[in-house]
């Protein structure tokens, strides 16, 4: 078919984020009190908004995290290492170059995180204006709302729309909005386990590199 709008996960699918923020979010989980690995973050909580990952914790072990000390400078930490480590997925920029079909994102990620990552990897300009975050609809991922909000904001009906995601929970919500969605196996944090997972979600394809893209959506 010929989509009329490809909605891109920005952590994970655009830029190469997920292990170093799974990492600091294992480190500091583990100081609040909360022990648990980077693959166990990446695991668990990879496509799930912040609130919603707070919640789970908080019916696990019945305390909110955030009233931890360790939160108090968790955006800067997160600035910090994204300013050194954060790049683009690979293929990515060449893949926006060569696409016909109007983009946008659809994130379980804050406006103020979006706009810092995609500015310090130089991906702000394709989608300036188009960058829509869970944080602005009721439910996150993998509920469908935000998916739904951002076909509604750019015009285009959802049977129209292809998804690119990383995650059990953004495939598990594209699907709900009746979008195709394509699953994508290529950034660092990927492991065998989470790729049985998104398995698991049947997307309509499955794909390790960001060359491949273009072929496939013939």
């Amino acid at each position: 078919m010929a989509y009329e709008l490809v909605i891109w996960d920005c952590d994970g699918c655009l830029i190469d984020s997920e292990y170093i923020a799974c990492k600091l979010d294992a480190e500091i989980y583990t100081e609040a009190g909360y022990p648990i690995t980077t693959d166990e973050v990446c695991e668990r909580f990879i496509g799930v908004r912040e609130e919603d990952v707070f919640a789970i914790i908080k019916q696990e072990i019945n305390r909110d995290l955030r009233e931890h000390p360790a939160f108090d400078n968790y955006a800067s930490r997160l600035n910090d290492v994204f300013t050194r480590e954060l790049k683009p997925i690979e293929g990515v920029k060449q893949v926006l170059a060569q696409l016909d079909v109007p983009v946008c994102i659809a994130s379980g990620s804050s406006p103020e995180r979006l706009q810092m990552s995609l500015g310090v990897t130089g991906l702000l300009d394709h989608f300036e204006g188009k960058i829509y975050s869970a944080v602005e609809v009721e439910k996150g991922k993998p509920a469908p709302d935000i998916f739904l909000y951002a076909a509604s904001k750019m015009g285009v009906a959802p049977e129209k729309c292809l998804v690119i995601e990383d995650s059990p929970a953004g495939i598990q919500g594209a699907k709900a909005a009746g979008m195709d969605v394509f699953g994508f196996t290529g950034a660092s944090h990927i492991s065998p386990r989470v790729i049985d997972m998104i398995e698991q979600g049947k997307p309509k394809k499955i794909f390790s590199h960001m060359g491949q893209i273009i072929d496939l959506m013939k």
